[in-house]
């Protein structure tokens, strides 16, 4: 089902991204075995890079994120691509605390970006202190981008701790909107459009809060999608040689690689090695 939504409001001045997230956190917490907290952070990264994917253009995109922090989650790695596919790990999963806690007050967020011309494009700010995940990923459009972006997550848990609802709420003034324009998108209250979302869908909190005209409106699926395969660490294997591979496995017993993203194992024995080089 499509749970992306995007379009240009208020006179065209304004792009308008929406994007309910349940499926991509519960299935980042059911990878991770996360815990609440690191659930909440993870879960808001996840939508805001989400909405980072919805913006490449050409089909060769991708994005990723890192950020090293103080917060007892650790580092936070997440990675995106035009085709809606978002991968992401927590380094604590087990972390415990307040948004604020898990993410830390002293950090730094990177994003790189590679729009498919092979000239990937590397910006970061440091954390604001305030306002969590939200105002880290402000602050680096203001910093990094000089884009004003109004930009609004919501992970919210049940009392067991499962991820019931999960979004993200963006008005981003294009560089030729006025003033008035800009001000008006401020006052928006995105935490209220995503509490719409959760309650009526995209489409009918859409109409509530940004009614027509609106142009280039389009709907698209994003999913929890990891990359790795057996497959294709069969192919990185190749380019070890025998002899490196041989190496590791007469030191280690056998290769083990582990995907941080999904939080996979593969093994490849001796047998594995030789058949692959016969």
């Amino acid at each position: 089902m499509e749970n992306v939504l995007r379009a240009l409001v208020f006179d065209q001045q304004v792009s308008l991204t929406m994007i309910d997230t349940t499926d991509i956190v519960k299935e980042g917490k059911r990878l991770h075995s996360l815990s609440p907290s690191s659930t909440l952070v993870l879960g808001k990264a996840l939508s805001a890079m989400a909405f980072m994917s919805a913006c490449l253009k050409e089909q060769t995109g991708e994005i990723s994120l890192s950020t090293q922090s103080d917060g007892t989650g650790g580092n936070i790695g997440i990675s995106g691509n035009q085709a809606l596919r978002l991968r992401g790990y927590i380094e604590n999963p087990d972390a415990q605390g307040t948004e604020e806690q898990v993410l830390g007050q002293s950090g730094a967020l990177t994003i790189i970006r590679d729009d498919g011309y092979n000239r990937p494009f590397v910006g970061s700010c440091a954390f604001t202190g305030k306002d969590g995940i939200d105002g880290a990923f402000e602050e680096y459009f203001k910093t990094s981008e000089q884009l004003p972006t109004f930009l609004r997550t919501a992970v919210e848990l049940n009392e067991k701790g499962e991820c019931i609802f999960a979004g993200v709420a963006v008005l981003q003034p294009l560089p030729f909107a006025d003033a008035e324009t800009i001000a008006k998108t401020k006052k928006v209250p995105l935490t209220d459009v995503l509490k719409s979302v959760q309650k009526q869908g995209l489409q009918q909190a859409t109409e509530i809060y940004f009614p027509m005209p609106r142009t280039a409106e389009q709907t698209r699926f994003a999913q929890y999608k990891c990359n790795c395969s057996r497959e294709y660490l069969t192919r990185v294997l190749v380019t070890l040689g025998k002899a490196q591979a041989d190496n590791i496995i007469q030191e280690d017993g056998e290769i083990k690689v582990h995907c941080h993203y999904c939080n996979s194992n593969y093994v490849f024995t001796q047998d594995d090695v030789n058949e692959l080089f016969k």
